[in-house]
C-alpha cells in the first residue's frame, strides 16, 4: 500500500512539473502569436503559427524579428545605393547589403531547418517606411536613411543580445556570430549621424515599431 501512494505522489509530482512547464510554454508561445500576428500575409501568419513546435516562444520571435528587419535593411540599402550622391551614405549602404544578405541566409537556413517559413516580401506597415525613403532626394534623403540606420541598428542591437541567450543552440550561436557585425554597423551608422549633424536620431524610422521623424535639412 505505501508503495502504491508513492508511485501516485510521484505520478503527481511530475504532472505538476509539467503542467508549470506547459504554462510556461504557452507564455512564450503566446508571445510569438502576437508577434505573428502582426504579419500582414495571411499565407506567412499561418505558416509561422503551424512551425515546428520545438521552437519555443522566444526563438519565434527571435526569428520572425530578425528576418523582417534583415529584409528591411536589404530593401533599404538598395534604395539607398541608387538614390544617394554622398560617398559615405552610398559606401555604408553597400556594406549594409552585402552583411545582411549574408546574415538573411542564414537566418534562413535555420528556419528552414526548423520547419519554420519565412516570407519574402515586408509586412505593409515596414512596406510603407521604405515607400516614404523612396520618394526623398538628395540631403534629405540621407538624414532619413541615416536616422533609420541608427534606430534599427540599436533596436537590432538589443535584439541580437537578447538572441545571445536563447535556449535553442543553433539560434543563439548565430545571434553570437551576428552581433558583433550589428554592432558595427551601429557604431558606422552614429559617425555618418555625426558627420551630416543629424539631431535627434532616436526618432527616425525603426524597424521595430518607433515613428518615423520629419527629415529637417539644418
Amino acid at each position: 500500500m505505501k508503495n502504491h501512494w508513492k508511485c501516485v505522489l510521484i505520478i503527481c509530482l511530475i504532472a505538476g512539473l509539467q503542467a508549470c512547464n506547459n504554462a510556461e510554454r504557452n507564455g512564450r508561445d503566446e508571445t510569438a502569436k502576437e508577434m505573428v500576428d502582426s504579419l500582414s500575409d495571411t499565407s506567412r501568419r499561418a505558416q509561422a503559427l503551424t512551425a515546428d513546435i520545438d521552437l519555443n516562444g522566444d526563438g519565434k520571435v527571435f526569428i520572425l524579428s530578425a528576418a523582417n528587419g534583415g529584409m528591411m535593411e536589404v530593401e533599404a540599402a538598395g534604395i539607398a545605393i541608387k538614390r544617394t550622391k554622398n560617398k559615405l551614405v552610398k559606401d555604408f549602404a553597400e556594406r549594409m547589403l552585402k552583411d545582411h544578405l549574408v546574415a538573411n541566409a542564414e537566418l534562413k537556413a535555420i528556419a528552414d531547418a526548423k520547419g519554420l517559413g519565412l516570407g519574402t516580401s515586408l509586412p505593409d506597415e515596414l512596406a510603407a517606411h521604405l515607400d516614404k525613403l523612396n520618394g526623398l532626394e538628395e540631403r534629405a534623403f540621407d538624414l532619413q536613411y541615416t536616422r533609420m540606420m541608427i534606430n534599427d541598428h540599436q533596436k537590432t542591437v538589443e535584439l541580437f543580445t537578447s538572441g545571445t541567450r536563447l535556449e535553442d543552440a543553433g539560434l543563439r550561436a548565430f545571434a553570437v556570430k551576428t552581433l558583433p557585425v550589428i554592432q558595427g554597423h551601429y557604431k558606422s551608422a552614429m559617425a555618418i549621424g555625426k558627420k551630416l549633424n543629424i539631431t535627434n536620431a532616436n526618432n527616425g524610422d525603426d524597424v521595430l515599431g518607433i515613428s518615423p521623424a520629419k527629415v529637417e535639412d539644418k
